[in-house]
């Protein structure tokens, strides 16, 4: 019997059922049968009951299953006849088998959407929740945070529920755990769980934004196509926007003696940087990222040598992505045991040498066509 409904449903739609027996003989042991269909996917939903009811005047036991149908294909499809197995006592105190068919059932199944090739998710309802661990427009230096999306959908299956977008960006190191599916039964069809996680941390702090993402499906109570949306999320480091004044005191702690010392230094160097501009602006650049790099490596082997593993691979992931190297190594090979030690499964977690991890960073900007001679 299905269950009544205003309008042919659509191909991956879910179509409810019950399948009823009505029995006036003593049921010793018994089986429901159903074999796999062409145009159908089935599941179960629930236990079976039997109950004792009074049917045309005459006590019967009735039997009742609920079953979920989910069309493969639009066109005139047929559900096959269903077997019950029921074991009786016969005549002579032996048990004799019967068999108990019902009529096939056909139904009128209408096309999915000329252009819901790829995002058709046809479901009753569906909930969506976006939570994040920490604020991650306002991150700590070093720090990740972890993104988890679940989706409930009623009336669909594991194999329907959509795939997990990728939030991948240039400047963001990304972590996919596994999905995690649960898959529960009610009267009124299959409720599935599928849990979406991401563990993010920006590489070089500077704030980004990760895009919108969009669900498209299909509400088959309403009759029409919707969308859940994943906000835009912006993401970066709080003390980003503070670097460029960080080193910078109101008062430089010098008297008027000092200033003067120094502001005829700094005429003597413009007057030579302006006889020879061109080569003097090169050598000092040049200088000047030779003086940066090196104290970033001291950095770098300060956080080595505290095993201060998230600012380590915050700050070697800056250095690995500059410009300045060649070529850029924007895929980090040389931090792979870090990342692995950071987003890897704690059960099975590598011990981690951060000093050979150092240095094989060291080798690699040394040997750089741009550092020779650093």
């Amino acid at each position: 019997m299905l269950d009544p409904r205003d309008e042919a449903p659509m191909e991956g739609e879910m179509i409810l059922a019950t399948i009823r027996g009505i029995y006036r003989e003593t049921i010793t042991n018994e089986e429901l049968k159903l074999r796999s269909m062409t145009d159908f996917d089935w599941t179960r939903l629930g236990q079976d009951e039997w109950t004792d009811q009074r049917v045309d005047g005459r006590m019967s036991r009735v039997f009742e299953r609920r079953i979920a149908f989910f069309p493969k294909r639009a066109g005139t499809l047929e559900v096959l006849p269903i077997v019950h197995e029921l074991e009786v006592p016969g005549d002579s105190g032996q048990r004799e088998t019967v068999l108990v068919r019902s009529e096939p059932v056909r139904i009128e199944v209408v096309e999915k959407p000329a252009r819901a090739e790829e995002t058709w998710f046809p479901v009753r309802a569906l909930e969506v929740s976006d939570t994040w661990d920490a604020d991650a427009a306002q991150l700590e230096d070093g720090q990740g945070v972890t993104r988890r999306v679940v989706l409930r959908a009623l009336g669909a299956t594991p194999e329907m529920m959509p795939q997990q977008p990728a939030l991948r960006e240039p400047w963001l190191i990304t972590f996919t755990p596994p999905e995690e599916r649960d898959f529960q039964v009610t009267s009124q069809g299959p409720v599935t769980t599928l849990v979406w996680v991401w563990k993010l941390r920006p590489i070089t702090g500077e704030p980004g934004v990760l895009p919108e993402v969009t669900i498209p499906y299909f509400d088959t109570e309403a009759r029409t196509a919707r969308a859940a949306i994943l906000p835009a999320a912006p993401i970066g480091y709080a003390s980003f926007g503070d670097n460029a004044a960080a080193g910078w005191r109101k008062d430089i702690g010098v008297g008027q003696a000092h200033i003067a010392v120094f502001s005829g230094a700094t005429i003597i160097v413009v007057l030579l940087a302006l006889r020879g501009r061109s080569g003097a602006s090169s050598a000092t650049l040049a200088l000047r990222r030779k003086l940066h790099l090196k104290k970033q490596l001291r950095r770098l082997r300060k956080y080595a040598a505290t095993e201060d593993i998230p600012r380590f691979r915050a700050l070697a992931a800056h250095l690995l992505s500059s410009e300045t190297i060649t070529p850029p190594t924007r895929d980090h090979i040389a931090l792979r045991p870090v990342d692995i030690f950071l987003f890897g499964s704690k059960s099975a977690q590598p011990a981690l040498d951060l000093r050979s991890v150092l240095r094989d960073i060291e080798e690699r900007l040394r040997t750089s066509s741009r550092h020779v001679g650093m």
